[in-house]
């Protein structure tokens, strides 16, 4: 399958994106550390029935920031998405985030509502809508996850940090491989985890706007992850929108360790009325 590769020049930063296939314009904004390359085997099953967008979020792997020291934040994930989009396309986009990426997904239905068809927002981390309690434990998690880094390093926080967001790389299907590890991979660990989950943290939903909108958006959650931090928010999110939230196969990663379940999971969500196997090539 032919994938077309660009840059794009945006304020403070310069942005990698890969497109390919054909159909609607289907954006997908993977979150943590990953990068354009991490949902590969989700766009290319979804790249038959949509023109599938991924990119390099700004400060990772090919998307390098003018002034290294610059913030990030979800405002401006969201404003570079945007911009993006405008560049490839005039058309309707369907949107799906996970993580972080639902977030950035999230502000850029609330700036754009009439820019995009349906936005799927998997596993939010919305923590200012869980209880006290979990928000204690939350931060209680980001403490330890922080003094691992200081005392081990940037690797061994981030497994603690995935494991209790529930990202588990045995769950997964037979021939899907997690991403891999190496220097590329590690350094966007560390900037994720030193500024862009800061961005998340700073980050607050306007609840009343995103009602004047809640038709276009769907909280989903992971199967095997459902007791975890981020599926509870999306839970809690589907509640203060009023709607049902929808179970994807997988955990919190599912959208890399079961790429095809989920494809099929995501087109059926996205454009019912197409029948899902035209996703597979």
């Amino acid at each position: 399958m032919q994938i077309s590769h660009g840059s794009l020049t945006v304020p403070g930063a310069k942005i990698y994106y890969k497109v390919r296939g054909a159909g609607p314009p289907l954006l997908i904004l993977q979150g943590g550390a990953g990068d354009a390359d991490t949902p590969d085997a989700l766009a290319t099953t979804l790249a038959t029935r949509f023109t599938v967008i991924t990119f390099d979020r700004r400060g990772l792997s090919r998307s390098p920031l003018s002034d290294p020291k610059q913030l990030v934040s979800i405002e401006q994930h969201a404003a570079d998405a945007l911009t993006l989009l405008d560049e490839i396309t005039a058309d309707a986009a369907y949107v799906f985030g996970s993580s972080l990426g639902s977030l950035v997904a999230l502000e850029l239905v609330l700036r754009e509502s009439g820019r995009l068809q349906r936005v799927v927002a998997h596993d939010p981390p919305l923590f200012e809508l869980l209880s006290v309690e979990e928000q204690r434990a939350f931060r209680e998690l980001r403490s330890k996850v922080a003094e691992i880094a200081l005392c081990q390093g940037t690797r061994p926080a981030m497994r603690h940090f995935l494991v209790a967001i529930g990202v588990d790389n045995d769950d997964r299907e037979e021939d899907a491989e997690p991403p891999p590890s190496g220097r590329e991979r590690a350094r966007n660990s560390g900037f994720f985890l030193s500024r862009d989950s800061r961005a998340a943290d700073q980050y607050r939903l306007d609840l009343a706007a995103l009602m004047a909108v809640a038709p276009k958006v769907v909280p989903a959650f992971g199967r095997s992850s459902q007791a975890c931090f981020p599926s509870r928010c999306a839970v809690a999110l589907a509640k203060q929108l009023e709607q049902p939230p929808l179970e994807f196969p997988g955990g919190h990663t599912g959208y890399v360790l079961r790429p095809r379940a989920f494809a099929e999971r995501l087109a059926s969500v996205l454009a019912p009325a197409v029948p899902v196997e035209h996703c597979y090539s």
